[in-house]
């Protein structure tokens, strides 16, 4: 994996932890989210998402590093075709994920969505990283 692919898994996991921490104070303070939502569905909901979440950046990295690897232009055409199929099946995956944590009753589906989005979250916070790596590389 790839340093920002790295940073970037660091990022779901950390931004996981938090999301249970908040999910945590807001299951015990409403009584109408926690009869819908225990702690430990939600929990599970949030591993899976972060589970999803990380191999969906394992999956783009390896697709990125085929298209950009095309030397020839014959080849451009079926790279093409080859990140639409990857990009698509992304997509399922995530449905996927998503019907999951929905139908499986020891997993909480907002805790799937928090782990689902945390991978947005993620994509801005390891710019920032980076951003500042470099920085003080510079200094």
């Amino acid at each position: 994996m790839s340093k920002t692919a790295k940073i970037m898994s660091l990022s779901v996991v950390a931004i996981c932890v938090v999301l249970f921490i908040a999910g945590l104070i807001v299951i015990n303070l409403s009584a109408t989210v926690s009869e819908a939502e225990s702690v430990s569905q939600f929990a599970l909901g949030l591993v899976l998402g972060a589970i999803h979440s990380i191999l969906k950046i394992i999956m783009m990295e390896k697709s990125l590093n085929r298209i950009a690897d095309v030397g020839d232009e014959t080849q451009v055409k079926h790279v093409k075709t080859m990140g639409q199929v990857a990009f698509i099946g992304r997509y399922v995956i995530t449905a996927v994920v998503l019907v999951i944590g929905a139908v499986v009753p020891f997993l909480g589906l907002f805790g799937t969505i928090a782990g689902i989005v945390s991978l947005r979250f993620a994509a801005y916070l390891t710019v920032a990283i980076e951003n500042r790596i470099e920085k003080k590389q510079a200094d």
